[in-house]
């Protein structure tokens, strides 16, 4: 008995470890970001996007014997759901190019919540009290953040970022109405569609693929080894620590990244940021601390 509480404890210390890690690259996205010499936007997701194709097919061939089937099993739902993540990761680089990276991070973190929204309109899912208070505060939040401009890049940037958490969420809806808990095919579709978007918007720009080495380095880097072993670790420890837990060590990217851009680059957020993010944050925690004592109640039962 002491054994199995040993094991179950160091699993979901694992867990946490994973989850934090796995945070910690993704924080890095947008401090990369400001590294690039010249690179364009289409030009760095195109190099980006197929390191992270390359990674996750090497990766679901080594989980699975049969490649193909892990992506027949996927259905439908894994090839529409790339296709909104697809959404997100464009939105993403050029709402960061296009605003602070504070301003990106916290309002992508209104995901679940627009998320939590969708499922409830077209997959008919449940939404407590609690869920409905938190959305609300959540969207106070974002009402603030947008409210930083009304044109130009501020504008710009925010509604991409918002775009992003959009993408985020329809890619997280998708998942649910498949009824797929493997999301790393839908992720290399993401990819995938993302290369070719990338490669049509480049032509139609008049801009070529040739980059600098050191562009080149950041792209290919952080779609191997942020972005795709960032998301393997984040799989493997959403299976050993509940939901709610998961939601709260998920800040630490949207912690950090600020903080690297601070440190760094000695960016600034405004105080319209600062102010919608704490709201975005507050509502993230509320909905975080009731689920923890909803899941404690019911290991208790």
């Amino acid at each position: 008995m002491l054994h199995k509480i040993s094991n179950q404890a160091t699993s979901i210390t694992l867990g946490r470890t994973y989850i934090l890690f796995a945070g910690l690259l993704w924080s890095t996205g947008g401090p990369l970001i400001r590294l690039l010499d010249n690179a364009s936007e289409w030009q760095y997701l195109f190099y980006r996007s197929i390191a992270l194709s390359v990674s996750l097919f090497f990766l679901i061939n080594k989980k699975s014997f049969s490649t193909i089937s892990q992506f027949k099993k996927s259905g439908i739902a894994s090839l529409i759901g790339g296709l909104f993540l697809s959404f997100a990761f464009v939105s993403f680089v050029f709402s960061i190019t296009h605003s602070t990276i504070a301003n990106t991070l916290f309002m992508m973190s209104s995901a679940p919540f627009i998320a939590g929204f969708l499922g409830w309109i077209l997959l008919k899912e449940q939404i407590s009290k609690t869920q409905w208070t938190a959305m609300m505060i959540a969207f106070v939040g974002i009402v603030v953040m947008i409210q930083e401009g009304t044109s130009g890049d501020s504008f710009f940037g925010s509604l991409a970022a918002f775009i992003t958490a959009l993408g985020f969420a329809c890619f997280t809806v998708s998942l649910r109405w498949g009824k797929n808990k493997n999301m790393l095919p839908a992720v290399f579709y993401a990819g995938l569609i993302t290369v070719v978007f990338c490669a049509a918007a480049i032509l139609y720009e008049d801009e070529v693929l040739v980059i600098s080495l050191h562009d080149l380095l950041i792209a290919l880097g952080f779609g191997a080894f942020g972005l795709g072993f960032g998301l393997v670790l984040f799989v493997a420890g959403s299976y050993q620590i509940q939901s709610a837990e998961l939601i709260l060590l998920s800040l630490i990217e949207v912690i950090l990244g600020p903080v690297w851009a601070w440190m760094f680059f000695k960016e600034y957020p405004t105080q319209l940021t600062l102010i919608g993010g704490a709201i975005l944050l507050s509502a993230i925690l509320f909905k975080t601390i009731a689920g923890m004592n909803t899941e404690l109640k019911s290991t208790r039962v």
